[in-house]
């Protein structure tokens, strides 16, 4: 369960996506940089393609145990966010690519939004779609993209090898659900009219809830005006009213920051995009549950956390702050306290950023406020030490839902294959 947004803001576009899954699957942030092809062959996480010449640069943030990604930007500005879809085609269990392997290999092959979208095109006919993408469950399904680059942005949706292709104007979401019906631009087959209609799988697609969070979102983006980063962080960050209170107990899949629930995922990692030629500002958590994270400034190429070219590094940092995040919601910690300390520094980081690129910053003035502002989190993060062992040492002191989850947490999260991971 996931959501994509894109909002134009005048002369830029900003990109946005929740990654929602289970909640003991990290999301591992990574950077893996411009390459020529090693061989002729990609293993990627079920399925062996034909290598590109080159790779782009790549920041993505993944499933730890995928090839794959659930979102991220190459190094021409190509941004993608992908979703699973409940769909009517019989393939999904064979394994083949899974839409986060098809990210990330556009990602790497790709110049512009238009390009990448005929390579996710070109990748679906070439090599299907389908194989387990449950992390500690099975779990099949077919995907949507939201391509984008700096300057527009395309919708295409998925059944099978049958696709849809959609550009957008001002601004535009998806969820868990195909949209589409006439008014695409391209397809597949001339009988694909009512696309949606006839391709939609009604039950996953009901109990999903998207529709609510994709016409939230819509509304909201409707409703904001001079839209930024801050404006999509609140989005991101957002509950259904209903939802409130009973978030950290029995969560629900209505909210855009999803908490887990009996039917449903959890937020377990966020990006967003503020685009700026020649260089985008990059907010990514890191961790899950934005609503009580912190979204920290990433520049394309440098690496400071959260952001790592070891894959340990990065699962090391996503655990740390997940095991905080679950004595919050057991009750461990004084929760306004931290919302406010969360609050102050996240206006800052969206202060400095705005600030630093009223003055031309170089890449040293990028490195230097990306490290600042890793510092000051973390520094927030050191205040909660003690407890954050304690939970990680004894998780029987969460309440019994997370105590339960806990005890499995960081165990088997780089088995590409199910049955090891549950092994462990």
């Amino acid at each position: 369960m996931c959501d994509t947004i894109v909002k134009t803001n005048g002369q830029r576009i900003i990109f946005g996506k929740n990654s929602d899954r289970s909640p003991n699957e990290p999301n591992l942030t990574l950077f893996y940089p411009e390459e020529a092809a090693g061989s002729d062959s990609m293993k990627c996480t079920y399925r062996t393609v034909t290598n590109d010449q080159k790779r782009n640069a790549v920041l993505v943030v993944a499933p730890s145990w995928m090839w794959g990604a659930e979102m991220g930007i190459n190094d021409k500005g190509v941004m993608i966010g992908n979703e699973a879809v409940f769909t009517t085609s019989k393939q999904k269990k064979v394994e083949k690519l899974t839409g986060m392997d098809m990210l990330r290999l556009t990602l790497e092959r790709a110049d512009d939004a238009f390009g990448a979208v005929a390579i996710l095109i070109d990748l679906l006919k070439d090599y299907g779609q389908g194989g387990n993408c449950g992390f500690d469950k099975l779990f099949f399904y077919d995907n949507s993209f939201m391509v984008a680059d700096r300057k527009q942005a395309f919708i295409l949706e998925t059944c099978g090898q049958e696709w849809v292709v959609k550009s957008v104007q001002d601004q535009g979401n998806i969820s868990n659900r195909l949209q589409i019906n006439h008014d695409f631009d391209r397809t597949s087959s001339k009988n694909n009219s009512r696309f949606a209609d006839k391709n939609s799988e009604p039950i996953f697609t009901f109990f999903s809830k998207s529709k609510l969070r994709q016409k939230s979102i819509a509304k909201q983006l409707l409703q904001t005006k001079d839209f930024d980063a801050l404006q999509m962080m609140a989005i991101l960050r957002s509950h259904h009213v209903d939802d409130n209170p009973i978030l950290y107990d029995k969560g629900s899949v209505r909210s855009v920051c999803m908490h887990k629930s009996f039917l449903g995922d959890h937020t377990t990692g966020s990006m967003i995009v503020s685009t700026r030629d020649p260089i985008d500002t990059i907010w990514i958590t890191g961790c899950s549950t934005p609503c009580l994270s912190l979204y920290k400034p990433v520049y394309f190429g440098i690496i400071i956390p959260p952001v790592f070219t070891d894959k340990q590094a990065s699962l090391d940092y996503w655990l740390t702050r997940e095991y905080l995040i679950r004595a919050i919601f057991s009750g461990l910690i004084d929760e306004n306290k931290y919302r406010h300390q969360v609050e102050d520094l996240q206006k800052k980081f969206i202060d400095g950023d705005r600030k630093l690129f009223e003055s031309m910053p170089n890449i040293a003035d990028l490195e230097h406020f990306a490290l600042d502002c890793c510092m000051q989190e973390q520094a927030l993060i050191n205040q909660y030490l003690d407890i954050i062992n304690l939970v990680k040492n004894n998780p029987s002191i969460l309440t019994k839902k997370w105590a339960k989850m806990t005890r499995n947490l960081g165990k088997g999260v780089f088995e590409t294959a199910l049955k090891n991971r549950i092994k462990a």
